[in-house]
């Protein structure tokens, strides 16, 4: 499949889904495995346009969270729109009022300037932690939605711990009243505890690190200074560590702020600069910066620790941070957009000597990786993930799901193209005992027909145990989380 061709199947996906649906899913090929029990959940832009004004990246659309639900019976769906703040409002005027990561307000200077509230999409990742379900974005507090209905709930700030910061002046509340609140928290399978983080700009920019536990209660959060504003999507958790990369980019903060570009453009690489691995002590020690070549990374796969101060990171390198904007009405905007090949790295990080090693796991571009849930901050074998057939990765659509074992460098792939397949949620067998004994769930967009359909794939092999075709189209999300029943 042509690069122009591939880009007009993704911006087709992105097109708006307008209905929310409460319905039983049909089986169209195979048969639902009986010891698939549990629900799924999913987020991702569902709106990328309101009235005459469309957005420029997929990260603004509002955020939808589907529902699946695998029972004794029936598979039950569900999708429905997070009723944002900004949603709301927006849905009444019938056009844009907040400007987004990607996107400024039409009309100019006029209508950006010094407009320094953005919209909380809620529309990256969902969660269910301590009796919350959590719909995440980058910026801001999470929104709890109802686990049954989708029923928005409440802007969810943990009892106020996500609007408290010491020492912040005015304009600083007034610019960020919420504090962020990534959509890439990590749950320890040891202790059941959550752990997340935020960068905060301001005087003193930081890193605010978040321990949630087992009950869902914000229990601490720690402050670690930063030089510079970086920009940290994900973060790698082990038994001893907490692990940021701060990638070489600079943000061009006054020109955000005062409205003359979005945020998104206003970030920009810093060629030949190094990165900045920061290796943080979960037991309070000081934090350690290990310099690192020149790379960026929006996700990591896992990390563990390998005997005293040594730590292993799997990673997706890219060469250098990811820029363009989107015209979800041309095609060739997409073939412009600069994304580099996401390669699937080992490092290894000596926190005492301050080194670091890489070596390239496979030359398999991949992205939104997914491991066994059991294996978080522990040593692992497998990795599923989206992948590229072109190895140069051209187009920002990945049509493969791929298998990874870490230890041989063997990649197993299955190929869906002209089909866009999601982040492939793993879910273990009851009783497994192998690590890859589990099934994959991938929603995928059928090109040819225009709508999606759910797939439960055996995890050993990549084979289609069953189909169920959903009532709509799904536009291509980004993280989702299955809860065993």
């Amino acid at each position: 499949m042509n690069h122009l061709r591939s880009a007009r199947v993704v911006l087709d996906a992105y097109r708006s889904v307008s209905d929310e649906h409460d319905c039983e899913l049909a089986v169209v090929r195979g048969q639902v495995p009986e010891d698939l029990r549990g629900v799924l959940y999913r987020n991702g832009p569902g709106r990328v346009r309101i009235g005459d004004d469309v957005y420029h990246h997929p990260f603004d659309g509002d955020g939808m969270v589907i529902r699946v639900a695998f029972e004794a019976n029936a598979v039950r769906y569900r999708n429905r729109y997070v009723r944002t703040r900004e949603f709301v409002e927006e849905s009444a005027a019938g056009r844009m009022r907040y400007r987004a990561f990607g996107t400024n307000l039409p009309g100019g200077l006029r209508r950006n300037l010094l407009r320094v509230r953005f919209k909380n999409a809620a529309n990256t990742s969902v969660r269910f932690h301590g009796g919350h379900l959590l719909a995440l974005w980058e910026g801001g507090v999470p929104h709890t939605l109802d686990p049954a209905t989708l029923a928005t709930l409440e802007r969810f700030d943990y009892g106020g711990a996500l609007r408290a910061a010491a020492g912040r002046s005015w304009i600083e509340q007034r610019i960020t009243p919420e504090l962020p609140f990534s959509a890439h928290p990590r749950l320890d399978p040891l202790t059941g505890e959550l752990f997340n983080f935020g960068t905060l700009l301001g005087r003193r920019n930081q890193l605010l690190l978040y321990r949630i536990n087992s009950k869902g209660t914000l229990v601490e959060t720690r402050p670690i200074p930063l030089d510079g504003l970086a920009f940290v999507h994900d973060f790698v958790l082990t038994q001893k560590y907490f692990v940021f990369f701060l990638s070489a980019v600079a943000f061009d903060v006054l020109p955000a702020l005062a409205g003359l570009v979005s945020p998104a453009a206003a970030i920009r690489e810093r060629p030949r600069e190094p990165a900045q691995i920061l290796v943080v002590p979960r037991d309070g020690g000081a934090p350690v910066a290990i310099e690192a070549p020149p790379c960026f990374v929006f996700h990591h796969i896992n990390g563990y620790d390998e005997g005293e101060g040594r730590v292993v990171v799997d990673s997706l390198r890219m060469d250098r941070y990811p820029s363009g904007n989107v015209d979800f009405d041309d095609p060739s905007s997409l073939v412009a957009f600069d994304y580099p090949p996401p390669r699937p790295t080992r490092f290894r990080l000596d926190v005492h000597r301050r080194s670091v090693t890489e070596r390239v796991l496979t030359s398999v571009p991949m992205e939104l990786p997914s491991i066994h849930p059991g294996r978080v901050s522990r040593r692992h074998r497998y990795v599923y993930a989206q992948a590229a057939s072109d190895p140069n990765f051209l187009t920002p659509a990945m049509t493969r799901i791929a298998k990874l074992d870490v230890d041989t460098g063997e990649a197993l792939e299955r190929e869906l193209a002209p089909d866009l397949p999601s982040e492939p949620v793993f879910v273990p067998r009851p009783d497994a005992q192998r690590e890859d004994d589990g099934y994959l769930l991938v929603v995928v967009y059928r090109a040819d027909e225009r709508r999606s359909e759910l797939r439960v794939l055996d995890a050993k092999d990549l084979s289609e145990r069953t189909a169920l075709a959903l009532p709509h189209h799904v536009p291509p999300g980004f993280h989702g989380d299955f809860i065993t029943q």
